[in-house]
């Protein structure tokens, strides 16, 4: 999927909450299942590789493909930034 496309869909997704902002407190990377990340909304497939995350504010856990996780990583950082959280959250 296209970089662009899903950074649009990210900063959608963190503003009407449907993916958290908060820090990644646990990252396991592993095969997908088939289920769809929660950044593009496609499935990981079998042959992809998939990041699971714990989010530490909302404990919530969400899947990415490793791509849709770094852009989602970059996008939370940017809009602490912009809420005026101090310090970003890592």
């Amino acid at each position: 999927m296209d970089r662009d496309l899903v950074q649009e869909l990210v900063r959608l997704r963190l503003r009407d909450n449907r993916l958290p902002e908060g820090r990644a407190v646990d990252l396991r990377e592993t095969t997908g299942d088939g289920r769809p990340c929660d950044a593009c909304g496609e499935p990981i497939d079998p042959k992809q590789r998939a990041v699971f995350a714990m989010v530490s504010r909302e404990w919530m856990s969400v899947r990415f493909h490793v791509d849709c996780y770094k852009v989602w990583d970059a996008e939370r950082l940017a809009l602490s930034e912009m809420n005026g959280h101090g310090r970003p959250s890592q």
